[in-house]
């Protein structure tokens, strides 16, 4: 049997054109696409806005998938199937984090203050520190947040 020489330059011409596209995705990747920082954990909150609806200083449970969060506020005494309810991902606040800057939304009661308030919190993660705003029912105040060992 012989080779037909318009089939192995086809054969050829295919598997050299897969090789520059390989290399040429994998070059784009390793050079334009990065991890977002990893902020997912709990993090004990001191604030205004939110030293009013708690007696102590609560936990911001943060969980991470990629560049998307899901993260609620509960007391520092909370049960482990609330922890655990925000660090799968299906905590009462949503959002991303994008360009080092966490920025959550939603609708939470927080301790004392019972009523389901639109809240929404944007900071940023240095070194185990959260700092950034709170919004709480069309109230603005600056927000800090220690990370809590495990």
């Amino acid at each position: 049997m012989k080779a037909n020489p318009k089939t192995v330059v086809l054969y050829l011409g295919m598997i050299g054109f897969i090789v520059l596209s390989f290399a040429a995705i994998s070059s784009y990747g390793t050079t334009n696409l990065r991890a977002p920082q990893a902020i997912d954990g709990r993090y004990i909150l001191a604030g205004p806005l939110v030293d009013r609806c708690f007696a102590e200083p609560p936990l911001l449970v943060v969980g991470q998938s990629g560049s998307y969060l899901g993260a609620d506020i509960v007391p520092a005494d909370a049960k482990k199937n609330l922890l655990t309810r925000a660090l799968k991902g299906n905590g009462l606040l949503h959002g991303q984090i994008d360009g080092g800057r966490m920025r959550l939304e939603g609708k939470a009661a927080l301790g004392t203050c019972k009523a389901p308030q639109t809240l929404a919190l944007e900071g940023a993660v240095t070194d185990g520190l959260l700092q950034g705003e709170i919004r709480l029912a069309g109230q603005a105040s600056s927000l800090t947040g220690q990370r809590k060992s495990e």
